[in-house]
């Protein structure tokens, strides 16, 4: 999977109209909230099949965190 792909798939799973961008700051997204943790939670492991915990995603300041917890390339 590509990154702008995997864009479009976060950019789904927090139920967002705007597109993300890498360098977006998840604190400063309405849709940033417990509800889209878990929904990262499950789209992590149905998409990479990885397991990230709540702590995890919490731990992540920005979009392109959460890129890198996919190990993604361009």
């Amino acid at each position: 999977m590509k990154k702008q792909e995997f864009l479009l798939a976060l950019q789904d799973a927090l139920q967002r109209d705007e597109a993300l961008e890498e360098n977006m700051k998840l604190n400063e997204l309405e849709e940033w909230d417990s509800l889209a943790i878990v929904s990262l939670i499950a789209l992590y492991d149905q998409l990479f099949a990885i397991q990230v915990t709540g702590n995890t995603l919490r731990e992540c300041q920005s979009v392109s965190d959460l890129i890198a917890l996919a190990k993604l390339q361009d």
